[in-house]
């Protein structure tokens, strides 16, 4: 069954091979991704992500733009390219109980200080959260992750547009012998679109997968500088993606503050690992993981051809 969505405008995906519009529930039809065409020439990648933020408008242009920043470099991209194209979202940070994520509502509110940006907390208990809410949530979004699930949560303290970067495609390097050239590949997860499952269901208009919003946007962050040396071996020592993103970043905005990801979840380990093991009693195994591989070719090929 194909199970599509505006909600992701050109990133589609697909059980099985009948179209329908909704939920599909069978677990066993194989899980494919696809991330659109690319109708116009590639542009910086800057570009790309000011054309997705005003995208994001045009395609909702009733809506105020409401966009959670947890106070990381992938959110801070997306706030600088909404300010970018002259449009000031709504913005939240959500800041949990027992300073858990201090670290990046830190950043989060310094930023927004120094841009002279107002913003909304939110004050969440994660702890709460897993005794009374996550259950349902898993149950309705098809998400067997714990760690994604909240979002789903205290993004309802929006109204209007919800925006959120929660994942771009991930790439990895296929085994870690640096003494020889590596392959790359490009991955995308079933349990990443939950979110927009959960979102269906309870009518709500939110872009959860900003950074696969415009295929141009997907194909321009592998044609950064970064990207192609890192892809190629050209860095010393073992670099990986999340570690190493804000070089390719800076070629875009250079005064970005390089900053450690601490979402403070490695708090709540041993609570995220009990309602993962709960989960999979529950759902009979952890059944919504199923992942598309495709070579850097392949995904290029997909949005070009």
């Amino acid at each position: 069954m194909i199970f599509t969505s505006e909600m992701n405008y050109a990133y589609t995906w697909q059980y099985g091979n009948e179209e329908i519009n909704g939920r599909q529930d069978d677990r066993m039809l194989p899980f494919n991704t696809f991330h659109g065409k690319l109708d116009r020439p590639l542009m910086s990648f800057k570009e790309e992500l000011e054309h997705a933020a005003k995208s994001t408008i045009d395609h909702y242009p009733n809506l105020k733009p409401c966009l959670f920043f947890s106070g990381g470099v992938d959110s801070e991209m997306m706030l600088r390219s909404y300010l970018n194209i002259g449009v000031k979202p709504e913005i939240y940070i959500a800041r949990f109980e027992k300073d858990y994520n201090l670290y990046d509502v830190s950043y989060a509110v310094a930023i927004c200080s120094s841009m002279g940006l107002d913003y909304n907390l939110i004050d969440f208990s994660l702890e709460k959260f897993y005794e009374n809410d996550a259950e349902t949530i898993a149950e309705q979004a098809q998400i067997d992750r714990p760690r994604m699930l909240p979002h789903l949560k205290f993004t309802e303290a929006a109204d209007g547009l919800i925006i959120v970067g929660h994942s771009e495609v991930r790439y990895f390097r296929t085994d870690s012998d640096y003494s020889k050239k590596g392959t790359w590949l490009a991955q995308d997860f079933e349990h990443d679109i939950g979110c927009d499952k959960y979102n269906i269901m309870h009518n709500r208009p939110a872009i959860f997968q900003w950074w696969r919003w415009t295929p141009g946007l997907v194909l321009a962050y592998t044609k950064m500088n970064w990207f192609r040396k890192l892809v190629n071996d050209e860095y010393t020592g073992k670099m990986g993606i999340d570690s190493s993103k804000i070089i390719g970043y800076r070629e875009s905005y250079p005064d970005l503050l390089h900053r450690k990801k601490q979402t403070g979840f490695d708090k709540i380990d041993h609570i995220v690992e009990e309602f993962e093991s709960h989960l999979q009693k529950k759902f009979g195994g952890l059944i919504y993981r199923q992942e598309v591989i495709k070579t850097l070719d392949e995904l290029e090929e997909e949005i070009l051809a």
